[in-house]
C-alpha cells in the first residue's frame, strides 16, 4: 500500500508539472522560437526599469501617453505598480526595447510616460503601442484599444510588427518629455532576482513586493496554495498531497494581472490611492483654466 501511493503521487506529479501555466517571463520570438525579448512579470520586476545600459547612458527618449481607462488596465494599476508594458518597432522592422510608467493625472487625464531605448530624440518612424500585463489587450498611446491575437504577438515577428506598425502610435504624434535622465538621478537602484532595477520606492516598498508568490508558475501555485498535513497513515498523506497538487491548477494568479486575486481591502485602498491622485490632477487643471486667456 505505502508503495502504491507514493507511485500514485509520482505519476500525477510528472503528469501535472507537464501543464501549461502561465510564465513568470513572457518571451516574444522571431517565429522560429529565437528569443527576441523577454518581459519578467514578476510583481517586483513592474516597481521599477531594469536598469539597462542605454537607460544609464541616457540612451532613450521619453513622450506623454494616456493610461488606457479600461476595466483591465484599472483592474492591473497599483499604487506600487510603476511599470507597464509596452512594445516599439520602427518602420525599417526593427524592434525597440519600451516601456511605460504611470505618471498620475496630467491635465485632468491618467498618463503614461513611454520610454524607448536605443533613440535620441522621437522620430516618426518609431510606433508603440502599450499592453496588459500578460500582453491580452493592446493600447494606442492614446488609450485607445486595439485588437490583437496574443499567441501571435509573442510567437510571430512579422505579425507583432506590423500589429505596432499598423495600430501603433507614432513617437512625434506625442507630446515629448525632457529630463527623465536627470530625474532617474534620484531613484534607486535595486538588485533582485532578474536583475537591477532602478524605482522611485524606497527599499521597504520593493522588500514588500519582493516577497509576494505571484503564483504564475505551477510550483509557485502549489507553496501557495497547499495546506496538507502529514499524517502517519503515509498512503493518506500521499493521496492528499496528490489532490492539493490537483487543486493548485485552478488556483488565481497573485500577479498585477487583471485576472489576479485582490482581496476587497485591498481594492479599497486602491481606490482611496487613485482618487486621491485625481483629486490633486484636478487642481493642475484647475490653475491652467484661471491661467489661461
Amino acid at each position: 500500500m505505502l508503495k502504491n501511493g507514493w507511485m500514485l503521487l509520482v505519476l500525477v506529479v510528472v503528469l501535472i508539472s507537464g501543464c501549461a501555466t502561465a510564465p513568470n517571463t513572457i518571451r516574444l520570438t522571431d517565429g522560429d522560437k529565437k528569443v527576441v525579448r523577454e518581459m519578467t512579470i514578476d510583481p517586483v520586476m513592474f516597481s521599477g526599469l531594469p536598469w539597462s545600459p542605454a537607460l544609464k547612458s541616457g540612451n532613450f527618449v521619453t513622450v506623454l501617453g494616456v493610461f488606457p481607462r479600461t476595466p483591465e488596465s484599472y483592474a492591473e494599476w497599483d499604487p506600487l505598480r510603476i511599470r507597464y508594458q509596452a512594445i516599439a518597432v520602427g518602420d525599417d522592422g526593427r524592434e525597440y526595447v519600451a516601456y511605460a510608467v504611470f505618471a498620475g493625472f496630467i491635465g485632468c487625464v491618467p498618463r503614461y510616460f513611454i520610454l524607448v531605448e536605443g533613440l535620441q530624440k522621437p522620430l516618426a518612424s518609431i510606433k508603440v503601442l502599450t499592453f496588459s500585463t500578460l500582453l491580452t489587450h493592446a493600447y494606442t498611446l492614446q488609450g485607445r484599444e486595439v485588437k490583437m491575437e496574443s499567441a501571435k504577438l509573442q510567437g510571430d515577428a512579422r505579425y507583432r510588427k506590423k500589429l505596432v506598425l499598423e495600430s501603433g502610435t507614432s513617437l512625434t504624434d506625442m507630446q515629448p518629455i525632457r529630463g527623465q535622465r536627470r530625474a532617474f538621478d534620484g531613484w534607486n537602484v535595486y538588485d533582485t532576482k532578474a536583475g537591477q532595477i532602478i524605482t522611485p520606492l524606497d527599499p521597504e516598498k520593493v522588500k514588500y513586493l519582493s516577497g509576494i508568490n505571484p503564483q504564475y508558475g505551477y510550483w509557485q501555485k502549489v507553496i501557495g496554495s497547499t495546506r496538507g498535513a502529514v499524517s502517519l497513515d503515509y498512503v493518506s498523506t500521499a493521496v492528499g498531497v496528490v489532490f492539493d497538487l490537483i487543486a493548485a491548477r485552478s488556483v488565481k494568479a497573485q500577479g498585477f494581472d487583471y485576472e489576479s486575486m485582490m482581496s476587497r481591502s485591498q481594492q479599497g485602498y486602491n481606490l482611496t490611492v487613485f482618487e486621491s491622485l485625481r483629486k490633486e490632477g484636478e487642481k493642475t487643471c484647475r490653475s491652467a483654466g484661471r491661467s489661461s486667456p
